[in-house]
């Protein structure tokens, strides 16, 4: 099963998106980073809201 349209990877300086660019790949992990820590203020703050004033 052939179904590749590549037939060589010979002469390709790269292929990796943004891979040249220093830049944009830290913007991405800083991006990555800001949303990752939106995830947890809103799990925290669902759970402290969920669980208020049920304590024994």
């Amino acid at each position: 099963m052939d179904s590749a349209p590549i037939d060589s990877w010979e002469g390709v300086a790269a292929y990796f998106t943004f891979a040249d660019s220093p830049g944009m790949v830290a913007f991405l992990c800083g991006l990555a980073f800001v949303a990752f820590l939106g995830f947890m203020y809103a799990i925290i703050k669902h759970e402290n809201d969920a669980f208020d004033g049920h304590r024994d």
